[in-house]
């Protein structure tokens, strides 16, 4: 292909990827605020359950140092303003109050239930959401992944997060990217181009986001993704951060004692259905047994990673001794689930919430 030719597909290939998100963008505000001025929240809540999902509540400093996944955060203002938005609208209870007004058939049709749940454990969650949490007297749920708390680990998808970043930020510089563009073009089939910093697939030359790259990561086994973020950090010159991003055990202890309730996220974080039926059954009895020597009664709730998991899966989950599990299928619950292993959830994040009318049509539970 000629330069300039592909010179031009660079360009128009980044305006369609840009155009597409905008009118992506206008259509889902124009139907939020549709869906707000028409008040059908109130019937479409009636009777119903919203188990939210949450991940990290940060500040703008973290968002810019960590390159956060967009769908991974909420500001810390915009988790205020959602309290104040579900305290006005919803019962807020426990997930342990949930479990118990189901098996005894005591959730009122003319009511609006919700509850709050955090997946991972978040030091931030200690930093920013615990003290809105306590100023409302909101109870929540945080999933723990055991392995994680209390160490300087982070998660993959955030080191690989942080180190596509970079390699945009080193996309000018010819060495580097031809470096980086090997790395990536071996491993996943991607390349960086330049001067624009886009990541592209090396087949189609179509744009690639990075979140996109991430999950196409996933689906490959954790052994072959550590390799990956190895040869990419040396590609870059650069160490994977070690500031503790994770809660504590002290943090955990502090918040349970004042309220905040704690399930299992596994051990390892591990996707489930990629790693045999025989570990499975070790995260689910391992995770459990290492809050419960860390002075934390866990509640009987399982969170499955990455929403991942099968009818074998399941099974396990109940015959080791959770009365239920989340996922991360949309949906609202009503008086009876439709499935305690399955239970659905709203996930919310701070660009599909950062208005009331755009947080109220996320509740909505529409996709």
């Amino acid at each position: 292909m000629k330069p300039a030719v592909r010179v031009w597909r660079l360009i128009e290939g980044a305006k369609g990827e840009c155009v597409i998100d905008n009118l992506k963008t206008t259509v889902w505000r124009i139907l939020a605020g549709l869906y707000f001025a028409s008040g059908m929240g109130w019937i479409r809540h009636r009777g119903r359950v919203v188990i939210l999902t949450y991940h990290r509540v940060v500040s703008d400093h973290m968002i810019r140092d960590e390159h956060i996944q967009p769908g991974m955060y909420v500001g810390g203002q915009s988790f205020e303003a959602h309290i104040t938005y579900l305290r006005e609208r919803f019962n807020i209870i426990s997930l342990d109050e949930l479990l118990d007004l189901w098996q005894t058939n005591r959730l009122k049709s003319d009511r609006s239930y919700c509850v709050i749940t955090f997946d991972d454990g978040w030091k931030d969650n200690y930093q920013f959401a615990f003290p809105v949490l306590m100023k409302y007297r909101i109870p929540a749920t945080i999933f723990l992944a055991t392995d994680f708390i209390g160490t300087d680990q982070w998660f993959w998808p955030d080191q690989m997060m942080l180190l596509l970043e970079k390699a945009r930020e080193c996309s000018s510089c010819a060495a580097d990217r031809k470096a980086i563009s090997t790395v990536l073009a071996e491993t996943i089939g991607v390349t960086l181009s330049a001067p624009d910093g886009i990541f592209r697939r090396v087949e189609s030359e179509d744009p690639i986001a990075p979140d996109a790259i991430i999950e196409f990561c996933k689906g490959v086994g954790v052994d072959r993704i550590h390799q990956i973020i190895d040869r990419l950090s040396r590609a870059l010159h650069m160490e994977i951060p070690t500031q503790r991003v994770l809660l504590n055990w002290e943090e955990v202890r502090e918040m349970a004692g004042k309220g905040v309730t704690f399930g299992s996220h596994s051990c390892s974080h591990r996707i489930m259905t990629q790693i045999p039926l025989s570990e499975v059954k070790a995260e689910l009895i391992d995770s459990r047994k290492m809050m419960l020597e860390q002075g934390i009664k866990p509640v009987p709730v399982f969170c499955y990673p990455n929403g991942n998991f099968d009818r074998d899966i399941q099974e396990l989950v109940r015959e080791s001794g959770y009365l239920a599990a989340v996922g991360c299928e949309v949906g609202l619950e009503r008086d009876r689930p439709s499935d305690l292993f399955a239970l659905k959830r709203i996930s919310l994040h701070e660009d599909s919430s950062a208005s009331v009318p755009l947080l109220a049509f996320a509740l909505s539970g529409f996709r």
